[in-house]
C-alpha cells in the first residue's frame, strides 16, 4: 500500500481522542482524529481496537479497512493510518485491565478462532495483535498471526518464562505498555517484565505519561533496554484531548482527572495524553534526553513497522 509517515511521532496504539472512538467513528470523524493529531505532531498512527463480540467485528474492520486503504500520503486529511491494532481479543481474563471480558477468546474452539480470522481478512498496513501465549491454544495463535504477517505483541499476559520463551521462538517479538495489565516482577518469577527486561531481541513499549508507570520503572526500561529498544505510545483514550469530568467511552463512565483516566472500578482505562505529551513528560522527567524521548516515538516505532 506504501503507506508512510516519513517524518513525525509514530504512535502504535491509540483508541482515539477529541472525543473520536476508532471503533465507532465513520469517515469524517476518523478524518477529524487524524487532522487533530497532526497538528500536534502525530505523522502517523496505527488505529487500536478493544475486543468486540465477534459478530460485530467484521462490519467494523470492514469500516476501518476502508478508511485506511482510502488514504494516501500528503492527501490533506491529517495523520496517516499505518495499519489496524487489535488489543485482544487472545488475552488473558486475569490481565483484562479495561478490556471487556464478555468479548475476550482463546484458541480452544477452534470454530470460533476460524471465524475470527474470517472476519479479520486481509487488513491493510502492518497489522498488529497483541495477545498473551498462555492462554489455551496460544503458541498455535502466535504462529497463526505470525504467519499472516502481523506484528505479534504481548500483553495482557501473566505467562510464565517457558511459554514466552516458546512465542519468542514462534515469532513474537514485542510487548505491548510494558509493566501494565502483566504480572508482576517478583524475586522466584521474572515473568513477562523480567523476561522482556532480559532479552534484547524483543522490543517493548511503555505508556510514559507518568501515571501507567513510575519514572524509576521507566528508567529500569531504559536502561535494560536501551535507546532503540523501548517505543513511546500514547494508549490514548477517545476521550484524550478532552477536558477533565466524565466522558462516555466503551459503554462506560471514564472519569478524566489530572490527566488521568479512569473506569468505575478506579482502574487506569487508557491515556489522556497524546504521544507529544509523553515525549515532553519523559524528557521532563529526567529519564531521557528529548532526542532519545523522539526517537522512541518515531525511528523505533518505524523500524518496527518495517520489520519482518
Amino acid at each position: 500500500m506504501g503507506l508512510t509517515a516519513a517524518n513525525g511521532l509514530i504512535d502504535l496504539h491509540l483508541h482515539g481522542a477529541f472525543g473520536v472512538d476508532v471503533l465507532t467513528a465513520d469517515e469524517a470523524g476518523l478524518d477529524r482524529l487524524a487532522l487533530g493529531l497532526e497538528e500536534r505532531g502525530v505523522a502517523g498512527f496505527v488505529p487500536t481496537l478493544v475486543p468486540v463480540p465477534l459478530d460485530a467485528l467484521a462490519p467494523l474492520l470492514s469500516r476501518l479497512s476502508a478508511w485506511v486503504r482510502s488514504r494516501r500520503p500528503g492527501d490533506g486529511r491529517g495523520a496517516m493510518p499505518l495499519g489496524i491494532h487489535l488489543e485482544g481479543p487472545f488475552v488473558s481474563p486475569n490481565r483484562s485491565g479495561a478490556l471487556h471480558r464478555d468479548a475476550l477468546l482463546d484458541g480452544s474452539d477452534a470454530r470460533r478462532v476460524g471465524a475470527f480470522f474470517e472476519a479479520v481478512g486481509d487488513l491493510p498496513g502492518r497489522s498488529i495483535v497483541t495477545m498473551a501465549p498462555e492462554i489455551p491454544g496460544g503458541l498455535d495463535l502466535v504462529s497463526a498471526f505470525v504467519k499472516r504477517g502481523f506484528l505479534v505483541s504481548l500483553g495482557h499476559t501473566e505467562a510464565d518464562v517457558p511459554t514466552l520463551d516458546g512465542a519468542l521462538r514462534r515469532g513474537a517479538r514485542h510487548m505491548t505498555h510494558f509493566g501494565n495489565a502483566m504480572k508482576p516482577l517478583h524475586h522466584r518469577d521474572a515473568g513477562p517484565i523480567g523476561w522482556g527486561l532480559l532479552h534484547d531481541e524483543v522490543t517493548v513499549d511503555v505508556i510514559a505519561d507518568l501515571h501507567h508507570l513510575s519514572p524509576q520503572m521507566l528508567a529500569l526500561v531504559r536502561r535494560c533496554k536501551g535507546p532503540g529498544g523501548f517505543v513511546l505510545i500514547s494508549d490514548a483514550a477517545p476521550c484524550a484531548g478532552l477536558p477533565d469530568g466524565d466522558h462516555l467511552v466503551w459503554g462506560e463512565t471514564l472519569t478524566v482527572t489530572d490527566g488521568a483516566v479512569r473506569n468505575a472500578s478506579g482502574n487506569l482505562a487508557g491515556s489522556a495524553a497524546l504521544l507529544p505529551d509523553c515525549v515532553a513528560r519523559l524528557a521532563a522527567s529526567g529519564v531521557a534526553t528529548l532526542e532519545e524521548a523522539r526517537h522512541a516515538a518515531s525511528e523505533t516505532p518505524r523500524r518496527l513497522l518495517a520489520s519482518g
